[in-house]
C-alpha cells in the first residue's frame, strides 16, 4: 500500500500559518515566546522567521522592554511582528443599499475607498462593473504592481444574492459564475463569501487574550436579520452560509406571527419591517402628536433619528414601543450570551448615536444585568467602511492560511 505523508512544501505553509497566527494574536512578541507558544524549538522558530524577515513579511521592531520585577540575563528578546505593509487587499461589500470598495493593508488600515448607491434603476452589471472598475483604479492609483495585492474578498448580503444569481448548489453557496466575471476584468484573486459572516470577522479582535472564551456574535440589521458567530478567532462554519436562521429565535412566547416562522420570532417581532410596523400602529397625530410633527405627517419619514427625538420630548406612546423593542432584543442577547458563550454581542447597521445608543444599554441593564448588558457593542464598521468585510476574507485565505507564501 502507497503511504502518503505531508509534503515539505505543506509542512512549511503548516509552520509558517502557526507562527503568523502567534504573532497575530500576541505580537509583537520575542522569536523565544513564540517557540514556548507552539512548544517547538527556538532553532526552527529563529530559521523560519529569519527567511519571512528576509521575504518582507515579518520586521524585526526592537528589544523588549526591561521587566524590573525580573531582570534576565544574556541578551534582552527582540520582537517580532508582521509587516503590514508586505502585501494589500482589496475589499468589496455589496448590500441592499450601497457597494463599499476598498483597498487596505495587512492591519486593515484604509487606504482607498468608494460607494456606489443602490436603487432600483441599478443592475447586476452596473455592481460587477463597477467593481471591477473601482478595483483597478485604486490599484492604479496606489502604484501598486498586482502580485503585491492578495486579491479581493466580496461580500454579498443574503438579500442580494437573488440579485446577483448567487445560489445554492449541493447545500453550498455557489459564487463562480458572480467570480468569474469579476475575475474576468479584474485579473486577480477573488474570494466571495457571505458578508454577514465577513463583516463579523472585520469585526473581530484578534489580539483580545484567548485564555477565556471570546466568542463574538454579530447581528446584522437589514432587510433581514442575519446572525454571525465568530469562535475564537474564526467564523463559525454553522454561520457561513445561514445567517439568517436567528430569525427563527422567539422573543416573545405566541408573539406576532408570520407565515414560515414561530410565532413571536425574531422575523414577526424584530425585523425592520417589523419594527416600522409597531410604530405605524401608534401612528397618529392624536396619539403621537410629537413624532407625527417631526415627521410632517408622513409615516414614511419615520426612522431612529426622529422616534429617539419624540421619545427624549416625551412622549409616552413612542417611549412604550420603544422600550417593548428593546426588551425583546435584550431576550435575543441573552440568549446569545448563554446559548454560544458570546462575550461580545455586535450590533450592526443599527443607525445609533452614542447617546441613543446609551438609551439601549441603560434599558438592557434594567430587564437583565451590567454583566450581560456590558457584552453589546456597536459594529466598528460604518456602510461606508462594509467592504472590509471582503478584505478580511482575502488576508485570511490568501496570507495567513497560506503561511505568507504566494
Amino acid at each position: 500500500m502507497e503511504k502518503r505523508g505531508i509534503s515539505k512544501l505543506d509542512l512549511k505553509r503548516r509552520n509558517r500559518m502557526q507562527i503568523l497566527r502567534v504573532i497575530r494574536e500576541s505580537g509583537p512578541i520575542s522569536r523565544v515566546d513564540v517557540a514556548g507558544e507552539l512548544e517547538i524549538t527556538r532553532a526552527a522558530v529563529t530559521i523560519i522567521t529569519n527567511e519571512m524577515i528576509e521575504e518582507g513579511i515579518l520586521i524585526e521592531i526592537g528589544e523588549a522592554p526591561v521587566n524590573t520585577e525580573k531582570l534576565q540575563k544574556g541578551r534582552r528578546k527582540i520582537l517580532i511582528d508582521i509587516n503590514e505593509n508586505s502585501r494589500f487587499a482589496l475589499g468589496a461589500t455589496v448590500d441592499e443599499k450601497e457597494v463599499t470598495v476598498g483597498l487596505t493593508n495587512l492591519d486593515s488600515d484604509i487606504l482607498d475607498k468608494s460607494s456606489m448607491t443602490i436603487d432600483e434603476r441599478i443592475t447586476s452589471k452596473d455592481i460587477i462593473n463597477y467593481i471591477i472598475r473601482t478595483g483597478n483604479e485604486m490599484i492604479t492609483n496606489s502604484c501598486l504592481t498586482k502580485d503585491k495585492v492578495l486579491g479581493m474578498g466580496v461580500g454579498v448580503v443574503p438579500s442580494m444574492w437573488g440579485k446577483l444569481k448567487i445560489f445554492y448548489k449541493d447545500g453550498i453557496l455557489d459564487f463562480n459564475n458572480f467570480i468569474d466575471k469579476l475575475k474576468s476584468g479584474l485579473d486577480i484573486d477573488i474570494h466571495c463569501g457571505n458578508a454577514v459572516g465577513l463583516m463579523a470577522l472585520a469585526n473581530n479582535d484578534f489580539r483580545t487574550p484567548i485564555n477565556y472564551q471570546t466568542n463574538q456574535a454579530f447581528i446584522y440589521n437589514g432587510n433581514q436579520v442575519n446572525l454571525a458567530i465568530v469562535n475564537k478567532n474564526e467564523l463559525s462554519s454553522d454561520y457561513i452560509s445561514y445567517t439568517s436562521t436567528i430569525e427563527k429565535y422567539i422573543v416573545v412566547p405566541n408573539g406576532k406571527s408570520y407565515d414560515g416562522y414561530p410565532n413571536g420570532s425574531v422575523k414577526a417581532e424584530l425585523s425592520r419591517t417589523a419594527m416600522l410596523n409597531a410604530f405605524y400602529e401608534i401612528y397618529s397625530k392624536e396619539k403621537t402628536p410629537v413624532l407625527y410633527e417631526l415627521t410632517e405627517g408622513d409615516k414614511s419619514l419615520i426612522d431612529t433619528d426622529n422616534v429617539f427625538m419624540a421619545l427624549m420630548r416625551g412622549e409616552e406612546t413612542v417611549k412604550t414601543v420603544v422600550d417593548g423593542l428593546i426588551a425583546k432584543y435584550t431576550i435575543l442577547v441573552n440568549n446569545l450570551s448563554v446559548s454560544h458563550f458570546a462575550k461580545k454581542i455586535v450590533l450592526h447597521n443599527f443607525g445609533f448615536t452614542e447617546k441613543q445608543f446609551d438609551y439601549v444599554k441603560k434599558e438592557m441593564t434594567r430587564i437583565v444585568s451590567d454583566e450581560i448588558a456590558d457584552r453589546v457593542v456597536l459594529s466598528k464598521l460604518n456602510g461606508k467602511n462594509n467592504f472590509l468585510g471582503g478584505c478580511s476574507l482575502i488576508i485570511q485565505n490568501n496570507f495567513y492560511n497560506k503561511g505568507g507564501l504566494n
